[in-house]
């Protein structure tokens, strides 16, 4: 069946159009997803309308369809997909096949999606009856999610999220949930509030040029655990500067080590001798990049039993017509531009 559909298109550096396609046929072992909303992840969404992110060959890098984090409802199933009926609702990661003549990264902000029916990029099913927008960011939950489970986080430990965006946002939801005492940071006045009015303990201004020492009167020199997700340089000398000292004790058995966890994507490169980065012996360094479908059931369920907040996580939800005026928000002004919804059926 061959399906008209829209997608958002950046045609330029910082230029956003909606535009036409055919979407290619569904397989045997596929199904057809039509979106109700797709969510901007804004710092892979910026970084890719910029040109910042799988460039490769510059010439040939715009047009391309973006975005990997949608919702919507089962509108086909291929032959094979026996696990799936129609109307059956899902959060769906990078489609598995992307419409013809253009390039895709990873081309999830269009009317309508083909995902595999099972394996790594198979939709995660919501739950009967469940409002989409509610479930609207589990793609990027699941992101900071996987990186806080990694960290392996002890109730009563103390942790700093750098930056807050919508993973850093998340990923301190998440400490919150697991029992942590949490410090976030970022430039954006509004950000601060905000996580200041879902639990965090403390919040700390990134351009106060005392941030250190004012961070460290709160972890009381040091923090067992720090999330790096502001994706600046500054950021990344920062959380080096803030995890605790780990030191041998003379004792056998478990160390808890501090853990360190970036949760962004660099532009810029940063090296350093790794024994000036930390005091004492180092920490933990995780790098999670992606999510499974076992962290993506988990965000399901972290949304459907109140462990994390749907609003806590939605600011704009518009249509597709608003998209210009939405990138530009969240580029220009933080302060006003949280986080943005698509809404594809207005």
């Amino acid at each position: 069946m061959t399906r008209s559909i829209k997608a958002l298109v950046f045609t330029a550096p910082q230029t956003v159009e909606v535009r036409e396609f055919a979407l290619p046929e569904c397989g045997d072992d596929e199904v057809v997803v039509q979106t109700h909303y797709s969510m901007v992840s804004s710092g892979t969404d910026l970084r890719v309308l910029a040109g910042k992110q799988g460039t490769g060959d510059s010439k040939a890098y715009y047009p391309l369809i973006p975005g990997y984090s949608s919702v919507g409802a089962v509108v086909e199933v291929g032959a094979n997909a026996k696990g799936w009926r129609v109307g059956d609702l899902v959060s769906g990661r990078n489609p598995s096949k992307n419409v013809a003549g253009i390039r895709s990264l990873w081309g999830g902000h269009a009317s309508f999606n083909i995902y595999p029916a099972s394996g790594y990029c198979q939709p995660a099913r919501l739950p009967s009856g469940a409002k989409p927008l509610d479930y609207a960011a589990v793609e990027l939950a699941a992101i900071s999610g996987r990186g806080v489970r990694a960290a392996a986080v002890r109730p009563g430990e103390t942790a700093i999220v750098l930056g807050q965006g919508m993973i850093g946002a998340m990923s301190a939801a998440w400490l919150v949930a697991a029992g942590a005492r949490v410090g976030v940071t970022d430039m954006a006045e509004n950000r601060l509030k905000r996580a200041a009015g879902w639990g965090v303990a403390a919040t700390f201004a990134a351009q106060d040029p005392n941030i250190l020492a004012r961070i460290n009167s709160f972890t009381g020199g040091g923090a067992d655990i720090v999330v790096e997700s502001s994706a600046s340089m500054a950021g990344v000398k920062l959380a080096g500067a803030l995890i605790r000292s780990q030191r041998a004790t003379g004792t056998s058995g478990h160390f808890a080590w501090p853990r360190l966890v970036f949760q962004a994507s660099y532009t810029d490169e940063y090296s350093t001798d790794p024994g000036k980065l930390f005091v004492g012996e180092g920490a933990v360094v995780l790098t999670p990049g992606d999510r499974d479908i076992e962290d993506r059931n988990a965000a399901v369920e972290a949304f459907r039993k109140g462990v994390l907040k749907a609003s806590a996580f939605i600011d704009h939800v518009l249509p597709t017509s608003e998209a210009q005026e939405a990138y530009d928000g969240l580029r220009t002004r933080p302060n006003d531009y949280f986080s943005v919804i698509f809404d594809w059926r207005a």
